[in-house]
């Protein structure tokens, strides 16, 4: 639909004001933040010819002294908001060296022409901002909260900008406003919600906002809310982390004791419609299998519906949503060794039968709840290079669509039983590269910036000559860059090259970066120059998913971690010819979450799953390479620890992340002396860390996590 006088361009499904700086998908407003829109204006007047960097940053940041981050941070936010045309390909592409264009062909449905060389014309160029004080962080945490708060600030711009997407007229009302909530969930009557906030439960009223604490006894750690089907009760799991299980308690709606009513529960229960069967998902790590589990609550007993082995695992962190009517449950398959890393099954409640729903849309979801009357589904998914949305799913067609579409993450989502509030976890994460002395941790500087970034949040690792080379997703999907810390300069090291490059490592002779990539559709283990050319696949076995890797002081042995049906296993394999051999048994020892070297390349450390529901601590088993000794384990107190070594490989630190601080500790190898604490960051989250190799400088990545509940009705 035309406007006269207004300057409408249209490219694929989009129309862009370059005058009133409004951007539209068909009928639908796509809120974007000010200088992101003005990227866009000047990538759309020029028409499909390269824009440089320094044309841009000349432009939209014009009175502005920004670091180029911000440039990179605009067309990260465009990429996710624009996606790929009818092709397939990038609306927004980068040319390497020379800059950015609009990859689609752009009309105007006026006379009025917008003029392609002369960026000075009023009608489509960025206006000037005012010039601004670039404000730097002189501490540590005042510069965590005060990107909390540009996020927390564009969130609810994004929130109260966007208009109803095409299901249905949708109102959003946010329930919670501190960002450091966990696992809300709406009861089935509409009326409450419950959350977890600094390790306690609160109930919540709808209508007025009015918040109590529970008081429950004997517990200190509570996760994986449920309402009972009468919304008279609350359970809770006795463990908050995702990777670890827990047992499930009972408590009244008011607080009070507390019932155990299962055992080594890795996820949320999902309650069936007569109240008295509920359903549930279990890990057994030595066995690699996920289950799915249904019991019975007046009795105990429990059966096993159906079954996954590594590296196939079942979604843990939301819940098995049982039907209306009680004879299917809902479940997400992952399967992290393809492009679609999850699968929609809907199982048959008696029989386990499965039967995969086609949702090719989405390369990942999360949580699914059902509709009154088995009417559909309710999604949390998310499309290549996007955040994620709620999409309705309609059955028996299988017609997927959007309920949001902004720059949010929705990463849970349950429903009251008459299907007309609905409550969503609203995720955000952001986490930059901090570096510090180890003589005086106090002196911290700051070396990336922006709202969305998660620099360092998949590994980062030192290079011989005092450069970082860290796995970020600020361009959509993880990429490796490097970074100078003398003078902040960046440089992208993998760029369109699968939907993940994580977890580097850079050799002794600091040569070659070896990472894991899903660049070939599986994941597998890969090796870069340290300037990022001369890509080569190393890993090959496309049945199991290789992660983690590390590489003799030689260079001549690679070391890394494979999902396998029965458990991970780690391996071996030569650089020269290839051979490799299994150092782990299947079902014994299931390494995971980190794999390192000790300096002396004896000792190769990774944690060690467990079965027991002690979930505070955590196994490191320290492998002798040597055969000289059998593995040793030493328990940690820490949930997802990723340890460094120190002092040379006489100590090693760790990370053990709470909810009022983030941690480093450092404990002896020898467990001669006790552990001492190295550094210290309230209301934080630290993702990796790393020694310089000189042992003079620790590297961070590290930010902050905040979770809000948010109410849609009219869905």
């Amino acid at each position: 639909m035309s406007e006269p006088g207004k300057n409408w361009f249209q490219f694929g499904e989009f129309r862009l004001n370059t005058e009133d700086k409004i951007l539209r998908r068909n009928d639908e407003i796509v809120p974007l933040a000010a200088k992101v829109l003005d990227v866009l204006c000047l990538l759309v007047a020029k028409r499909g010819e390269v824009v440089s960097k320094n044309e841009l940053m000349e432009t939209v940041w014009a009175d502005s002294f920004v670091e180029e981050s911000n440039l990179t941070q605009s067309i990260y936010s465009l990429r996710q908001a624009l996606g790929s045309d009818v092709d397939g390909r990038p609306i927004i592409e980068t040319l390497p060296k020379r800059g950015y264009r609009i990859a689609t062909a752009v009309t105007s449905d006026f006379d009025r022409r917008v003029p392609t060389a002369d960026t000075s014309d009023t009608n489509f160029a960025p206006a000037k901002s005012p010039a601004h004080r670039r404000y730097r962080t002189a501490a540590f945490v005042v510069g965590l909260l005060t990107v909390l708060g540009v996020s927390a600030y564009f969130g609810s711009r994004y929130l109260s900008a966007r208009s109803s997407p095409p299901v249905e007229n949708v109102t959003f009302q946010k329930l919670t406003f501190t960002g450091e909530i966990a696992f809300p969930i709406i009861s089935p009557d509409g009326r409450s919600i419950a959350y977890v906030q600094e390790n306690r439960v609160f109930l919540q009223d709808v209508a007025s906002g009015t918040s109590v604490k529970l008081e429950i006894p004997e517990h200190e750690k509570f996760g994986n809310l449920q309402f009972s089907y009468d919304s008279g009760s609350i359970f809770f799991r006795n463990e908050d982390s995702f990777d670890a299980g827990g047992d499930v308690f009972q408590i009244s709606r008011f607080g009070g004791p507390a019932k155990r009513i299962a055992e080594r529960v890795w996820s949320t229960i999902g309650f069936a419609p007569d109240g008295r069967n509920v359903a549930f998902v279990r890990f057994l790590p030595t066995q690699g299998e996920w289950a799915v589990m249904i019991s019975d609550l007046s009795s105990g007993n429990e059966r096993k519906l159906i079954s996954r082995n590594l590296p196939f695992t079942i979604f843990r962190s939301g819940f098995p949503a049982w039907s209306p009517d009680g004879r299917t449950i809902a479940i997400v398959e992952q399967t992290p060794n393809a492009p679609n890393v999850s699968r929609l099954l809907l199982v048959d409640a008696t029989t386990g039968d499965a039967t995969t729903i086609k949702t090719e849309q989405l390369i990942q979801i999360e949580q699914v709840v059902w509709l009154p009357e088995n009417s559909g589904l309710l999604v949390t998914g998310r499309e290549n290079n996007r955040f994620f949305q709620l999409w309705r799913l309609n059955l028996p067609d299988g017609e997927l669509r959007k309920i949001t579409n902004d720059l949010n993450n929705y990463r849970s989502v349950s429903v009251s039983a008459d299907g007309k509030n609905l409550v969503a976890r609203q995720f955000t994460t952001f986490s930059h590269i901090w570096t510090m002395r180890a003589d005086d941790t106090t002196e911290q500087k700051q070396l990336t910036f922006g709202n969305l970034n998660r620099d360092g949040g998949s590994g980062l690792e030192w290079t011989p000559d005092g450069n970082i080379v860290y796995a970020t997703r600020i361009t959509g999907n993880i990429d490796l860059w490097s970074l100078r810390p003398s003078d902040g300069l960046r440089k992208q090291l993998t760029d369109n090259s699968g939907t993940s490059n994580e977890n580097p490592f850079v050799t002794a002779d600091g040569r070659f970066v070896f990472f894991e990539s899903t660049r070939s559709g599986k994941r597998h283990i890969w090796r870069i120059d340290i300037d990022g050319g001369n890509p080569k696949q190393i890993t090959f076995d496309d049945s199991n998913p290789d992660f983690l890797p590390v590489v003799s002081a030689d260079g001549g042995t690679l070391y890394f971690i494979q999902r396998n049906p029965r458990s991970n296993v780690l391996w071996r394999q030569s650089l020269a010819d290839g051979n490799k051999e299994m150092l782990t048994q299947q079902g014994k020892l299931a390494p995971g979450s980190f794999l390192t070297i000790s300096p002396d390349g004896r000792y190769l450390a990774f944690k060690s799953q467990k079965e027991d529901t002690d979930t505070d601590t955590a196994d490191i088993i320290f492998f002798d390479l040597s055969d000289r000794e059998e593995p040793r384990t030493v328990t940690i107190r820490s949930q997802n620890p990723g340890i460094v070594w120190s002092d040379g490989g006489r100590s090693f630190d760790y990370v053990d992340n709470q909810p009022d601080a983030a941690r480093i500790w450092r404990q002896s190898f020898d467990g001669k002396s006790d552990k001492k604490l190295v550094l210290e960051i309230p209301k934080a989250r630290i993702f990796s860390f790393a020694w310089s190799r000189d042992g003079k400088t620790l590297a961070l990545g590290c930010g902050r996590t905040g979770n809000d509940a948010i109410l849609l009705t009219g869905f």
